[in-house]
């Protein structure tokens, strides 16, 4: 890896023999198979998670009966965002001292059956978590609550594995503004029918938020990727592309015909605190690359 005295770069590349496009062209091929609908179904299945906050966790242990708590927070909350007309009713008690809402217990089940796949038949209280879940015998007490961000997952890849699972990879995006990102995940899922329909039940995901910037870190590329850490001076740049949130695309021509593949984030600005503009560009990527200016084709 590279790195300067502002800010460290994030830096990832690939070797390759001659052809530069076979690297792109086996990233590629992990979404062969499902098309554009598909990954928006994912997306919508996802989401369904994202939305109430659950962004990395591994279905089995949410799923515990030992410590229902999460499961039974789903089971409600998911009913809450999308079920509200049809499956939460207003507390009839005196005092209501669990709540103003309720939902029925088997609704609850259901979703849980309809997402992860478990029958959770011991339906219980989880009156020391926050908020308290009271459950009647029939019905489960709860608090509403609104107001926070919701986020929604978008799936851009997919892929099958040896077992038969749908791997599953992405970005998570806030639902009032695309373009504020949160971070890129990786869902395991598995082929699931629910209610007569083909479904999914979801395994597990993982998150790698972005950094208070939006940018990414160094776990966050994933791939067929090899790490290299030091070029010759001598090396050339060519096919150099920044967007303007300062991750950057090129070519390193190194000796007897090895061409590199680099994609990494740079510095808005360089050491002397010059702002990076199409000028500056050349003078940036020699200072932090260790190339000489003149050698670097933008």
């Amino acid at each position: 890896m590279f790195h300067c005295t502002q800010k460290r770069l994030v830096t990832i590349m690939v070797v390759c023999s001659f052809l530069v496009f076979s690297c792109g062209a086996a990233l590629a091929a992990a979404g062969k198979g499902y098309s554009s609908a598909d990954l928006k179904k994912m997306s919508t299945f996802l989401s369904n998670f994202t939305e109430l906050g659950f962004m990395s966790f591994d279905a089995k242990e949410l799923t515990n009966e030992k410590d229902p708590a999460d499961m039974i927070r789903f089971g409600i909350w998911h009913n809450y965002v999308n079920n509200f007309k049809s499956r939460i009713s207003q507390c009839k008690k005196k005092d209501c001292e669990w709540g103003s809402l309720v939902i029925e217990g088997k609704y609850v089940a259901e979703t849980i059956k309809k997402y992860f796949d478990v029958d959770y038949k011991k339906l219980a209280s989880v009156t020391e978590s926050d908020p308290p879940y009271f459950y009647d015998g029939k019905l489960y007490h709860f608090e509403g609550a609104d107001g926070e961000a919701v986020y929604y997952a978008r799936v851009s890849e997919a892929e099958k594995n040896t077992k038969g699972q749908i791997v599953m990879r992405g970005e998570i995006y806030n639902a009032e503004d695309e373009n504020d990102l949160l971070g890129s995940f990786e869902a395991l899922a598995k082929p699931h029918k629910f209610g007569g329909k083909d479904t999914w039940a979801i395994l597990s995901m993982e998150t790698e938020y972005y950094d208070n910037e939006g940018q990414v870190s160094d776990e966050t590329v994933e791939g067929l990727w090899i790490e290299v850490p030091n070029f010759p001076a001598e090396a050339e740049v060519v096919d150099f592309q920044m967007n303007d949130e300062g991750v950057a695309s090129f070519t390193r021509i190194l000796d007897a015909g090895v061409v590199a593949l680099v994609v990494e984030r740079l510095p808005v600005t360089n050491t002397e605190g010059e702002q990076v503009t199409p000028q500056t560009l050349g003078k940036l990527v020699a200072e932090f690359e260790g190339i000489e200016e003149e050698k670097i084709e933008i």
